[in-house]
């Protein structure tokens, strides 16, 4: 509420207080007049509170001016009360802050890596075949057993670790890891790999393949159908 109002609503009370005590004052001196001025009270009791109401109205319309000027001063300061606070820790506390700091963005990182790498449709699609197929005894151990000798044979760099060879009928999944007693291994080795699997019979006969990698790991689901 601001200073007009305030006093506009101290003059409407000092003379609706003037006015009430010259009535009853003029009422103890005469009280014939009171039945003959019924109608003055109620009159003037309306009048003050027209005025009382047309103040507290304008008091209404000022609070959201008020309001919105104060909002910044109260929100600015707190947020470089924090910036300042952390300036004001010790050395090493700052640097476990934002140590922590730092762990939080690699674990929100992290979460957005892992939906990028979220199966794809026709990875999906791979997938729920190898698992609805039957295994196929002959055509599937021929295929395990290929793999396994050309990661022997090949003439690779540095030959990966096989984790996991299953085929079933038509679909084979593959899973290979990086030697772990090599910290050289990368995405170079394994790029190296695909080529010369794209050479071998064995391998030519996938039609349908899709495969995620990193530097530690390389998952391939293939199929002879497209």
């Amino acid at each position: 509420m601001n200073k007009n109002s305030l006093l506009a609503l101290g003059i409407g009370f000092i003379a609706g207080v003037g006015l009430t005590w010259s009535y009853f004052n003029a009422a103890s001196s005469h009280p014939e007049s009171v039945k003959s001025q019924p109608s003055y009270e109620k009159q003037q009791k309306l009048h003050t509170e027209q005025q009382s109401n047309e103040v507290l109205s304008n008091a209404d319309s000022a609070v959201p001016e008020q309001v919105a000027s104060i909002e910044p001063a109260e929100v600015s300061p707190a947020t470089n009360s924090e910036t300042q606070m952390l300036s004001e820790l010790p050395l090493e506390e700052q640097v476990t802050q934002l140590k922590l700091q730092l762990a939080e963005q690699k674990a929100a990182l992290k979460s957005v890596l892992k939906k990028m790498r979220s199966p794809s449709d026709f990875e999906q699609i791979l997938r729920d075949k190898f698992e609805n197929q039957t295994r196929d005894e002959e055509w599937a151990y021929r295929t395990e057993m290929a793999l396994q000798d050309f990661l022997l044979t090949a003439d690779l760099s540095i030959i990966p670790d096989v984790v996991s060879a299953k085929c079933k009928k038509t679909v084979c999944e593959f899973e290979l890891a990086a030697p772990t007693d090599n910290d050289t291994f990368g995405n170079a080795q394994w790029r190296e790999l695909n080529d010369k699997l794209m050479e071998q019979e064995f391998w030519q006969q996938f039609k349908s393949t899709t495969s995620t990698s990193s530097d530690s790991e390389l998952k391939m689901l293939l199929s002879t159908e497209l």
